[in-house]
C-alpha cells in the first residue's frame, strides 16, 4: 500500500480519511487512538483534548480534524477548533469555514456564537475556526471572554479537540493546556528531533498539562500512519 503523507495542508480535506476511507486502515488508526484516549481515561474523563506538537509541519491539524470525525462517529456532540491564532488551518481543511468570523469574530461581538460555530458535512462534528486572524494572539488567549467561551462549550459538547500552535514555537500552547483535560504531543518521524521533544514535554509538564501520550506520525509506515503511545 502506497504511504500517506498527511502534511500537505493544500489537500486536508481530501485526508479526512475518518470521513472519506472508514474501512482502511489509516481511518482505523484514528479509532485506535481514541480508544487509548478513552482507556486512559477511564476513571478521569477527558473530554476536552489539546492536540500540539514540538514543530511546525508535524500533521498535528489533520490529526486534530480526524481524531474529531472519530469522536463523532460515535454520537457524540464534537467540537474542532482552531486555537492556533497566528497560522489557522482548520478552515483549509472545512471549506465550509472559509467565510467564517470564528472566534475573533465572536470576541469581538461581530457575530453570535451560534453562527461562529460551523456544521460540517460531518454529523455531530462541529467546527470553530479561528476566523481573521488576530495582531495579539497572547492577549486573546489570556482574555477572560475566551476562557468564559470554552467553558461554555465545555457545558454543551462532548468532546472538545483543540487545534494549538507548536509548543516550541510560542507559549499559546502551555497556556491552553492548563485549561484541558489532557493534551496529546505529535511526533512526526525523521524529523522531530529528540531533544525538542523532550523540552516540549517539559514546557507542557511546567504548565500543569496532563499529557495523555503521544502520536508517532510515520509517513513511511505501510499500514498505519499514526502510532500512539502513552
Amino acid at each position: 500500500m502506497r504511504s500517506k503523507k498527511f502534511r500537505d495542508k493544500t489537500s486536508g480535506k481530501r485526508k479526512l480519511v475518518a470521513k472519506n476511507e472508514p474501512q482502511s486502515a489509516y481511518a482505523e488508526s484514528f479509532r485506535y487512538i481514541r480508544a487509548n484516549i478513552d482507556f486512559s481515561g477511564i476513571d478521569n474523563e477527558y473530554k476536552s483534548i489539546m492536540i500540539t506538537s514540538p514543530d511546525p509541519d508535524s500533521g498535528k491539524s489533520l490529526i486534530s480534524a480526524n481524531l474529531g470525525i472519530t469522536y463523532a462517529a460515535l454520537d457524540m456532540k464534537t467540537i474542532l477548533i482552531d486555537l492556533d491564532l497566528r497560522k489557522p488551518t482548520v478552515h483549509k481543511i472545512f471549506p465550509e469555514c472559509h467565510s467564517s468570523y470564528g472566534i475573533t469574530g465572536f470576541l469581538k461581538d461581530i457575530l453570535p456564537l451560534e453562527e461562529a460555530i460551523i456544521k460540517t458535512e460531518v454529523p455531530h462534528l462541529d467546527v470553530l475556526p479561528v476566523g481573521v486572524t488576530p495582531a495579539d494572539p497572547a492577549s486573546i488567549l489570556n482574555s477572560e471572554k475566551l476562557k468564559q467561551l470554552y467553558k461554555k462549550l465545555y457545558e454543551n459538547y462532548d468532546r472538545i479537540i483543540i487545534d494549538t500552535p507548536p509548543v516550541m514555537s510560542v507559549a499559546d500552547a502551555q497556556i491552553i493546556a492548563s485549561w484541558v483535560d489532557g493534551s496529546i504531543l505529535v511526533i512526526r518521524n525523521n524529523y522531530t528531533k529528540q531533544e525538542n521533544a523532550k523540552k516540549a514535554l517539559k514546557k507542557l509538564d511546567a504548565a500543569g498539562a496532563k499529557v495523555i501520550g503521544t502520536i508517532f506520525n510515520n509517513t513511511k509506515m505501510k499500514m498505519r500512519d499514526y502510532y500512539y503511545a502513552e
